[in-house]
């Protein structure tokens, strides 16, 4: 029984000493806390005390091991405060760091120094346009060069060729003639910024030859003007004697005779309707030869384009008319495309779907206004034409949306 009391007394004192530091009693409140205790054990016999005494064991080992991990978690807890520091030791190596005087230094955070981009130089943008480029704005100048008169009616392109380059070069010169312009422009054929500039503006000037000008188109003047009667010599160069011969034809077809060929002049001049000298016989009209025409036709695939040219190399549209039907045994007199759409005795042929091979195809303009081409009809879908845009003589589909639009008529000169 003594030793039984000694292991009560240790075991009361243990679990004196737990609730003093756990609950924090005071000393006096534990002495009493124990001699309650005492008293009440010792009311219990032997056996139902050491009863109390087991199932009191395990509760303040229940006790023992709740207080156990809640400590483990606190010093879990202080630990991930820290951040990872290990700010146990002092400055000097293996010295301790009193958990009053320690205070964690954030780490700051480095943003990269961000590297300049530099930007690139831009390339100054050259409005320049000459031959042999393929740029979309030169589709724009091409139109603008036929809405002038500089240039013949076609599908434009993008390509910058010699059709083009020529026109560029007609333009220049009707600049360096025009008066009312103070400008003087190289005859270049290149579209510089200068010659952009003043194609572009409200007050361009339109194609008109005049007194002084030289050229291939004063050259296909001239011979317009020997072919009915009005002139004898080619100069090539707009002299005095052109201007006589100009005001003599414009004074037998009712026109102001000022010698000048402006855009009244320059049309009936290539129409079928311009009266021959009243010194020059008329002749019988004789009708080409459809299958000599088709052959003509053929042979000049390839050939240069030239503005008013009419052969035997290099042709325009009309001209490439006129050659093969003068080879084919016609007498009909070099005519623009406009004039020769209105011939009057050649069939006409109002839908697309009746042409038939050897008939001449005409079409509208750009703009509707005027008929600005012509090609021979090879047979339902293909005709030969000498396009400026191509530069040459080709043989193209004429069943294509451009040309559906742009269709006019066609005339049967057989």
């Amino acid at each position: 029984m003594d030793k039984l009391r000694e292991n009560l007394s240790r075991f009361i004192n243990r679990i004196k000493k737990g609730a003093y530091r756990q609950a924090k009693l005071s000393r006096a409140a534990g002495r009493r806390f124990s001699q309650g205790i005492r008293k009440r054990l010792g009311r219990l016999d032997p056996q139902k005390r050491l009863i109390v005494l087991c199932g009191g064991g395990v509760v303040c080992a229940a006790i023992m091991a709740v207080i156990i991990i809640a400590i483990a978690n606190g010093a879990s807890a202080a630990n991930a405060n820290t951040d990872g520091d290990t700010a146990l030791m002092s400055a000097n190596k293996g010295d301790a760091v009193s958990d009053a005087a320690y205070v964690p230094v954030p780490t700051p955070t480095l943003e990269p120094t961000p590297i300049p981009t530099l930007a690139p130089t831009p390339t100054p943008f050259d409005p320049t346009l000459k031959r042999g480029m393929e740029r979309e704005d030169v589709e724009p100048l091409q139109l603008r060069l036929m809405e002038l008169g500089y240039m013949a009616d076609d599908e434009p392109t993008i390509k910058f060729g010699p059709a083009t380059e020529a026109a560029v070069r007609l333009f220049q010169r009707q600049i360096n003639f025009t008066d009312t312009i103070d400008a003087t422009l190289k005859e270049d054929g290149i579209a510089g910024e200068q010659t952009l500039a003043l194609l572009f503006a409200a007050d361009a000037p339109r194609y008109v030859v005049k007194y002084g000008m030289e050229g291939d188109d004063i050259t296909e003047m001239q011979e317009q003007l020997k072919d009915l009667g009005y002139m004898s010599a080619i100069t090539g160069y707009y002299g005095d004697k052109t201007v006589a011969a100009l005001r003599d034809f414009q004074d037998r077809n009712g026109l102001s005779p000022d010698g000048m060929c402006g855009e009244k002049t320059f049309e009936l001049l290539y129409s079928d309707d311009a009266k021959e000298s009243a010194s020059k016989a008329k002749s019988a009209r004789t009708k080409a030869n459809i299958d000599k025409m088709i052959s003509v036709a053929k042979k000049q695939l390839g050939d240069k384009y030239v503005l008013g040219a009419k052969g035997p190399d290099k042709f325009d549209c009309s001209g490439l008319v006129y050659y093969c039907l003068k080879e084919a045994g016609s007498n009909r007199r070099r005519l623009n495309a406009a004039g020769y759409s209105g011939v009057d005795d050649w069939t006409k042929i109002t839908k697309m779907s009746d042409l038939k091979r050897g008939d001449l195809i005409f079409f509208y303009d750009n703009n509707f206004t005027k008929i600005g081409h012509v090609g021979i009809v090879l047979n339902s879908s293909e005709m030969i034409d000498a396009s400026n845009n191509k530069g040459k003589v080709v043989r193209r589909d004429y069943t294509e949306s451009y040309w559906r639009k742009h269709f006019y008529c066609g005339r049967r000169p057989w």
